[in-house]
């Protein structure tokens, strides 16, 4: 008896699984009727990645159409079938709906749907404060979160001079004017670290602006103190030495001496 119940079952899942489609990312999940495929903040694409299942499908046509905006695009590939959905950056936060078709050797329907919104990523700062010397590193490490379904863009800017600025700061791509581009794949965080030089002694408060969507962004304050070396301090004494009494100069001269020799 329990023998023919395990094979009724196995049978019943086998025909379930013939008359299904299966998406494998970014929700690995058999498509029934109305299904949740994933999250995307506004500016972000969508990536489905539908099975061919062994050669059962060979195309996918999308029936509905999405608000303007919005932008599909069906990729075929030898073992899958990819659809991109471009979400514009001023999509309102809703839910969004698309029946598609698979065909092939046998046709079948889905109705999806996914849901826009903001607050899916997120920053945070590892370590607000730094102590260094003049023209020496200060290193900042933050922590970008993407809690959506789809590859986002964080941006980074540092409001400071370009000349405390290292070339390469953060581990992305720069697109001047000292903003960097970092890439976080979807449902995982990415640390990044910013090191700036300061170029004048004493403590400095400065702010770095993390844009997470374009109606979205984060800002910290942070703050460097930057101590004085033995030759910034004696160097300035070498190069003083035409406005100081000609009594002193020997003095001075030693100074200075010791502030090139060290340099």
């Amino acid at each position: 008896m329990f023998k023919k119940l395990c094979i009724v079952i196995l049978l019943l899942f086998l025909l379930n699984g013939v008359n299904s489609i299966r998406l494998i990312d970014p929700i690995s999940t058999e498509l029934t009727t109305d299904d949740y495929i994933g999250s995307a903040s506004p500016g972000s694409t969508l990536e489905l990645i539908f099975s061919k299942e062994l050669g059962k499908f060979d195309s996918l046509k999308i029936n509905s159409e999405l608000p303007s905006g919005f932008d599909t695009k069906v990729r075929d590939y030898l073992e899958t079938i990819k659809v991109f959905i471009t979400i514009p950056k001023d999509a309102i936060n809703d839910t969004y709906s698309l029946n598609l078709t698979l065909s092939g050797k046998s046709t079948e329907d889905a109705d999806i749907y996914f849901i826009v919104k903001n607050g899916l990523l997120d920053a945070s700062l590892n370590n607000y404060s730094n102590q260094t010397f003049v023209s020496s590193p200060a290193s900042y490490t933050f922590t970008l979160i993407n809690n959506s379904h789809a590859d986002d863009e964080f941006y980074l800017s540092a409001l400071l001079p370009w000349y405390w600025l290292e070339e390469k700061g953060l581990a992305g791509n720069a697109l001047g004017d000292h903003v960097i581009k970092i890439n976080v794949p979807r449902k995982s965080t990415k640390e990044v670290t910013l090191t700036i030089y300061p170029q004048t002694h004493g403590e400095k408060i400065f702010d770095v602006v993390v844009n997470l969507t374009p109606k979205e962004e984060k800002k910290f304050s942070l703050k460097v103190d930057a101590k004085q070396t033995f030759i910034g301090k004696t160097q300035n004494i070498f190069y003083g030495i035409p406005f100081y009494s000609f009594s002193l100069v020997p003095s001075f001269d030693l100074i200075g001496l010791f502030s090139l020799l060290f340099n």
